[in-house]
């Protein structure tokens, strides 16, 4: 049998990675290193002591920054056995049920995914309880109000149905005032705030199992957000598919 090759040792790695989170470890830190005996050590979150690569593993050479293993042996030392080196940027990805993720950041900003119908963001991220602080990573943006606001100005940019985008040079109103703190001071976010979170409709595979029960989903709300002499126009392709 042929070797595996460079993207399937890959996928391995990840595979293990998955199945053995809790055996997550990492290099000792040089500002961690308090004690001589932490030298070349490895932390995990389920022990106080270091553990480490036995010297007869290839490992014990590079010595990586994150590891998993299967089982922890002790002998002259705690060694960790069946270690496989992992990739620091795997984690919060494959591991998320492990990881504490922060608001979403600011910059970049949330954006919409013409891939997935859905609003994405950028968290940073740390392990489990020691807060090994980890990349940050992309992800769905959390659920809640904010979720269904950013969805709206997105819709309203014509970046979910682009036969929206004809319009909008002719909204009445910025996309972006959905996101304003006074948003609700204008009845024509209200209006469509109110309709997109009555049917849950926070990404485009949901709007568009919404249009097939209701082909006027959304129509009177838009209109609120042009002038009445495009309404007329509006109404003969709705929806905008």
């Amino acid at each position: 049998m042929a070797p595996p090759t460079a993207a399937q040792v890959q996928c391995i790695r990840q595979v293990v990675l998955a199945g053995l989170g809790d055996h997550l470890a990492r290099r000792v830190q040089s500002e961690e290193m308090l004690d001589p005996k932490w030298v070349n050590g490895y932390k995990t979150p389920l022990l106080d002591e270091p553990v480490f690569i036995h010297p007869s593993s290839n490992l014990s050479k590079t010595l990586p920054q994150f590891v998993v293993y299967q089982e922890i042996m002790e002998t002259t030392k705690m060694y960790m056995r069946g270690v496989c080196a992992v990739e620091m940027d795997w984690v919060p990805k494959l591991l998320p049920q492990y990881c504490h993720f922060s608001a979403p950041e600011e910059s970049p900003a949330p954006w919409y995914c013409p891939a997935s119908g859905r609003v994405r963001c950028q968290c940073r991220s740390t392990f489990f309880r020691v807060n090994w602080k980890l990349p940050s990573v992309e992800m769905d943006y959390p659920e809640g109000l904010e979720r269904y606001k950013l969805f709206a100005k997105f819709l309203l940019e014509g970046q979910v149905c682009s036969k929206l985008k004809k319009h909008r040079s002719c909204l009445l109103s910025s996309p972006s005032t959905m996101l304003k703190t006074w948003a609700k001071l204008q009845p024509r976010t209200e209006a469509l705030l109110q309709q997109l979170v009555s049917e849950k409709v926070d990404c485009r595979d949901t709007l568009l199992c919404t249009w097939k029960k209701n082909q006027k989903y959304l129509l009177s709300a838009f209109c609120q957000w042009i002038p009445e002499s495009l309404h007329e126009d509006v109404a003969k392709f709705w929806p905008p598919l």
